[in-house]
């Protein structure tokens, strides 16, 4: 049960890094998102609690590393390590019964029905409600349904804890916004939404997280006002791309460039055509947190789940993309090398959680295709379980091989030598891009055959 010792956080106390000092932030959950707070808020003077399940990322910690690449953190985790104000531990309660302020950012999950999942939240507000101090402030900040964190994560709180939200305890849910590559600046820049049960708990959660963001907060009506917001970019966001992709289908077989086009309409002030490719990272589960919620609510999000199953087809797309050039070469797909440049969900960042380039090459080998992978971000053994050879470098994955197939915008591919790359490769070699990152003309004078998602096929 909860700690008899009660928590007073006067937001006054919160002006200084000295003033903070005094206070106690857990925060749940050390992936992409939580240790940049983490360590955001040990910049701003809090102590902070790192709490975490995983004992790759418990051990990283623990030696003042992080566990994954993000420009800017290894050296903010190292010193505030060494400095003792941040500090590591897998016991939630006991993180909870030291904590002023709980910040969850756990990951929420779609299962194989598409259906959401709950579980590690579920989870997390258990043990830590089993510490949960009176006075306390509890701030929500994983991606979740309209609606979720007034039921599940406050009942599970009061259950475990035996106090009541907005009474004995503090509730408020803030949604990230950042990307990998940028998530420190991103906390920094971005203006951070705060809806909470009552006002008190929204103006606690507001002075609170004013302390990590140069960009402000904006408090609004309520916690379901603040878990839509964020589903409602992500869907757009996924509507945008679904968009861009047919575009592109449709301009394949119209035999014209969509680069051109979408050049072309960008320059209206009312277009913003984005480009097209493999949608992955937390894009294909978050529509899925509204969709079913509608659901509930007896109505169908006919155009979410359009753009989804739009998405979700570029992967046999692009596969289909590589059969076609590889029978142009006069070549049995069955009997072919393909070397896939780019593993990472998204350009210049080194993280496969979300990856679509991942699919593709599982459909390839299941299509019986011989598949080699490269990507200048991952080492050989980071890439061993994928089934198929990896390469130590460019030249070595595409030796021999039928086919590339570009399926990330790193920027080392764009400076590919293609002269070098087809002196090393099969007779008649093919070269698609799914990154749009190729001009098709050189390529082709090169020596290639070319396809390109949204680029003419000759």
């Amino acid at each position: 049960m909860h700690s008899s010792e009660h928590v007073k956080i006067d937001p006054s106390s919160l002006a200084t890094p000295e003033k903070r000092s005094q206070y106690t932030v857990s925060v749940v959950g050390c992936g992409r998102m939580g240790l940049p707070h983490a360590c955001l808020f040990a910049d701003a003077g809090f102590k902070v609690i790192g709490v975490d399940k995983n004992p790759k990322i418990l051990a990283a910690l623990a030696s003042g590393r992080s566990p994954f690449e993000e420009p800017g953190l290894e050296e903010k985790v190292g010193k505030h390590i060494r400095e003792g104000r941040f500090t590591i531990t897998s016991n939630g309660e006991y993180a909870a019964s030291k904590s002023d302020v709980i910040v969850l950012v756990v990951p929420t999950l779609v299962d194989e029905k598409l259906q959401p999942d709950y579980s590690y939240i579920e989870k997390a507000c258990e043990e830590m409600g089993r510490g949960l101090r009176r006075g306390a402030l509890f701030i929500v900040a994983s991606t979740v349904g309209p609606g979720v964190t007034e039921t599940l994560v406050k009942e599970r709180l009061e259950k475990a804890s035996g106090l009541k939200a907005g009474r004995d305890f503090s509730l408020a849910y803030s949604p990230i916004r950042g990307m990998a590559g940028r998530v420190l600046r991103d906390i920094a820049n971005y203006v951070r939404v705060v809806g909470g049960i009552d006002d008190k708990s929204v103006k606690l959660a507001c002075k609170f997280l004013d302390t990590i963001t140069k960009a402000g907060t904006i408090p609004v009506s309520s916690i379901k006002v603040a878990e839509t917001f964020k589903l409602f970019l992500n869907v757009q966001r996924d509507l945008n791309l679904a968009l861009a992709n047919e575009f592109a289908m449709l301009c394949e077989r119209l035999g014209i460039d969509y680069l051109e086009v979408r050049e072309l309409a960008n320059v209206d002030p009312y277009s913003h055509l984005l480009f097209p490719g493999l949608v992955g990272g937390h894009i294909p589960k978050d529509p899925y947190l509204l969709i079913r919620e509608a659901e509930g609510l007896g109505l169908d999000l006919t155009i979410a789940k359009t753009a989804r199953k739009v998405n979700e087809t570029m992967v046999d797309h692009s596969l289909q993309l590589v059969v076609e050039a590889l029978k142009e070469c006069g070549k049995n797909p069955k009997e072919s090398i393909v070397a896939v440049l780019g593993v990472s969900y998204r350009a210049d960042i080194k993280e496969r959680i979300g990856s679509r380039a991942i699919t593709l090459i599982e459909s390839l080998s299941r299509r019986g295709v011989k598949v080699r992978v490269y990507d200048p971000y991952f080492r050989v053994e980071d890439l061993s379980d994928l089934g198929c050879p990896v390469g130590k470098t460019l030249e070595e994955t595409v030796k021999g091989a039928d086919c590339i197939a570009i399926t990330v915008g790193h920027r080392s591919f764009r400076e590919l030598n293609l002269e070098e790359l087809k002196g090393l490769m099969a007779a008649k070699p093919a070269l698609v891009d799914l990154a749009c990152l190729m001009n098709p003309k050189k390529v082709r004078e090169t020596g290639f055959v070319f396809r390109g998602l949204g680029r003419p096929p000759r």
